[in-house]
């Protein structure tokens, strides 16, 4: 069971993001009902939003070939939990520079390690588990393929009804102040893996954070602590999922008359499909309900934009203070509207809470296509294809207007394809047998031509 939020001294600067009612005793009393979740984070900005995810005491699982990535977060995470993923091929990397079929090479390698994690009793326990990473990147992005084939695999024996599958991704884009086509290429193809084992009921929903929303929101209005220290854009989009989901996973909590339960909010996290999360504060009694609930679904933050039409499962939650009685109609036109925007059937909760002090909404929305960044992703990464193209025919014009042609083969050395290899004990012995390596002499490099 997680600690109730009003006793976790972990939250740090998230708790100033955080809804007023998960700070409220009728909440604490209900905490061994919250859905237990396990979070596993890939790579460097993987781990970083696993690390948010942590704070709310989700048992929490680091894969990384980078050990100092994953050092910012032992404060967070245990050493147990941080895992080093190294490589025998290649024992110097940590990292993979962006290179994220290298990243699926290592995961390969690795694959003992993302069984054990799986078979882990944290994540086998868990009503939920969920993969973090970023897809922009190489070493967590790489890993994605494998991490979820053993998780899938593992996950099948909780298998919900209608043979849904709780695991699911939360995964970021890219935004085009990343330069280079390798961005784009990661991330177009983790978005491809993800989109396949949706296909293939192997897991549920997928929730993209947009890193190329950041730079419209953010700029005008960053976040500082109590201290007056600024958080990085990043890190604040990180934050706002984090709490996005605490505050979901309580619906099921909270007293109404019609309730969100935890079966309908599992299942709905279940749904294969990409997952919107929003939030609409301080509702006002003036305001259009129909026009909120469009804003509602099609604008947030940190999160994708998709189109807002045949969305395979949906759920809205009107939220108001205890001191309060919501209006009948507000609560049917918010169902009502929810309901046609969507075009699916959409769970309804209605629910008080003593520490509320406005009427909140929520709402979650199922679609089965990706978010509208995709289609520009695939333009972006055309228009590096074609920068890169003209860079290196550059280079070689470069290259051929010295007019020094006639010294290409000055260095060229008839070894240079020799592959390197680990030394052994037998090597170095001194035996003159044929089949064993001689001593080298001083006098044997004098004849090395170069």
């Amino acid at each position: 069971m997680i600690k109730p939020f009003l006793e976790n001294e972990k939250l740090g600067a998230i708790k100033a993001l955080l809804s007023p009612h998960l700070l409220s005793d009728e909440l604490k009393l209900e905490m061994n009902r919250f859905p237990s979740q396990a979070i596993i984070g890939l790579g460097q900005g993987g781990g970083r939003i696993a690390a948010e995810l942590s704070r709310f005491g989700f048992p929490t699982f680091l894969l990384n070939s980078s050990k100092s990535d994953m050092e910012e977060h032992k404060n967070l995470i245990s050493e147990t939990r941080r895992i080093v993923t190294s490589s025998k091929d290649f024992p110097e990397l940590e990292g993979t520079d962006k290179n994220a079929q290298l990243g699926f090479q290592i995961a390969k390698e690795n694959a003992d390690l993302y069984k054990k994690v799986a078979l882990d009793d944290a994540i086998q326990d868990s009503e939920f588990v969920w993969v973090s990473v970023s897809l922009g990147g190489g070493t967590g992005n790489g890993a994605l393929k494998v991490a979820l084939s053993y998780l899938s695999k593992v996950r099948e024996h909780r298998t919900l009804p209608g043979g849904k599958i709780p695991l699911g991704v939360i995964c970021s884009l890219p935004s085009s102040d990343e330069k280079g086509s390798a961005f784009r290429k990661n991330a177009l193809a983790g978005i491809s893996v993800i989109q396949q084992l949706m296909n293939e009921n192997k897991m549920g929903t997928a929730i993209v954070i947009d890193n190329e929303k950041m730079k419209d929101y953010y700029a005008n209005s960053p976040l500082k602590t109590y201290g007056g220290t600024e958080i990085d854009a990043k890190s604040y989009s990180n934050m706002v999922i984090a709490s996005a989901l605490a505050e979901i996973s309580s619906l099921p909590l909270l007293d109404g008359r019609s309730v969100f339960d935890k079966t309908e909010l599992l299942t709905t996290l279940s749904t294969p499909g990409w997952l919107s999360l929003s939030k609409h504060k301080e509702l006002k009694s003036d305001e259009n309900i129909e026009s909120v609930i469009k804003n509602l679904f099609t604008k947030n933050e940190v999160l994708a934009t998709y189109k807002v039409q045949n969305a395979v499962a949906g759920a809205v939650a009107v939220l108001y203070p205890s001191s309060k009685n919501v209006s009948p109609k507000i609560a049917d036109d918010v169902y009502r509207y929810t309901s046609d925007l969507l075009n699916t059937k959409v769970n309804l909760a209605i629910s008080k809470n003593s520490k509320l002090d406005n009427l909140t909404l929520y709402g979650l929305a199922v679609y089965p296509t990706p978010s509208i960044r995709i289609q520009q992703l695939k333009e972006e990464l055309n228009q590096w294809e074609q920068i890169e193209k003209e860079q290196e025919e550059a280079k070689k014009q470069a290259a051929s207007s010295l007019g020094l042609d006639e010294f290409e083969d000055f260095f060229s050395s008839g070894n240079s394809g020799v592959k390197r290899k680990k030394l052994t004990f037998e090597d170095l012995n001194d035996d003159d047998s044929a089949d064993k390596p001689k001593k080298a002499k001083v006098a044997d490099l004098d004849d090395i031509d170069f």
